[in-house]
């Protein structure tokens, strides 16, 4: 008997004499392990002809079909647009599929490169956080031109819970400032804080070493953290602060508009705690919220009086 042949009269005994996988196999002398490999390579079947041959089911529309369209102009206007965001914008318009489903069908239609693999250290509870820089061209809906926003990230290392602002300048007393606002954020110091070789805190580079900045020494001294630096023409050391930036950039302003920086500090401080505080980090798995949970007991208390900035 061939193999198409066999197939279709498994299918036949299987679904018209409701045969059991048992009985076909003692009827034809073929292992039941073939027979159920066969069944499920062909479980899109739902019937036979009279004549024999097989009818195939039609394929039920899934729960995307109606918002491919909407997903091409997205990715048509916002070439890097992450999935999460897209996962957003279909939520909006009332999709009601899980975030899976949306990032395997972008996966299908994207051309994904291959990428470096780059090492990780995970640090302990309360042990460390790290502040950046970023500037972004944003066009404001209300003016129509473009301008320079600067941006501000804290996160601590561990939970990957994330305070992000808009700041006027990348001065000294404005990172004071925005670090004070970002211990009182999570509510805690961790015992480091890891920055970049920025002059606010790293005058120059001594025998390998760096020699800080004596104010930020001061300020480290304030709030008792040991102050780190990552080592020149090495970002990759501070990839927990540069990879969030890339994720704020994809998912909070790929995709959005915003009137002014009224609006653009009002849409950020909501998409902190309703998006990226509770979306499965790609690398932990878990909710940056939960994590932060845990993390919380082992941030020392933030002092009486804050630094005079």
């Amino acid at each position: 008997m061939k193999d198409q042949q066999l197939e279709n009269t498994i299918i036949t005994l299987h679904l018209q004499k409701q045969w059991s996988i048992r009985r076909i196999s003692r009827e034809l002398h073929i292992s039941r392990k073939r027979i159920r490999r066969i069944l499920v390579s062909n479980s899109v079947l739902r019937d036979t002809t009279p004549e024999g041959g097989i009818v195939l089911k039609k394929r039920r529309p899934g729960k995307l079909d109606p918002y491919k369209e909407f997903i091409g102009e997205l990715l048509e206007k916002y070439s890097n647009i992450t999935g999460q965001r897209v996962y957003e914008h279909l939520k909006e318009k009332g999709f009601e599929g899980e975030i899976t489903i949306v990032r395997d069908y972008l996966k299908s239609i994207r051309e994904v490169g291959s990428k470096t693999p780059v090492r990780m250290v995970e640090t302990d509870p309360g042990q460390r956080a790290a502040h950046d820089w970023s500037d972004y061209d944003i066009t404001f809906t209300s003016t129509g031109k473009k301008e320079k926003v600067t941006f501000f990230s804290y996160i601590l290392s561990y939970c990957r819970r994330q305070y992000i602002s808009v700041v006027d300048d990348m001065k000294q007393p404005t990172l004071f400032r925005e670090l004070i606002a970002a211990f009182i954020y999570t509510d805690g110091v961790p015992r480091e804080i890891k920055s970049d070789n920025q002059k606010a805190c790293v005058v120059r580079w001594e025998l390998g070493k760096p020699v800080f900045n004596r104010k930020y020494l001061e300020f480290a001294n304030w709030y008792r953290f040991r102050p780190l630096t990552i080592t020149p023409y090495r970002p990759v050391e501070n990839l927990k602060v540069e990879r969030p930036f890339w994720y704020f950039e994809q998912n909070f302003l790929n995709g959005r508009t915003f009137k002014d920086r009224d609006d653009l500090k009002e849409q950020l401080r909501k998409w902190l705690t309703q998006v990226n505080d509770v979306r499965k980090h790609g690398t932990t798995k878990r909710r940056p919220i939960d994590m932060y949970t845990q993390e919380h007991p082992f941030l020392k208390p933030l002092p009486a009086n804050h630094f005079d900035t």
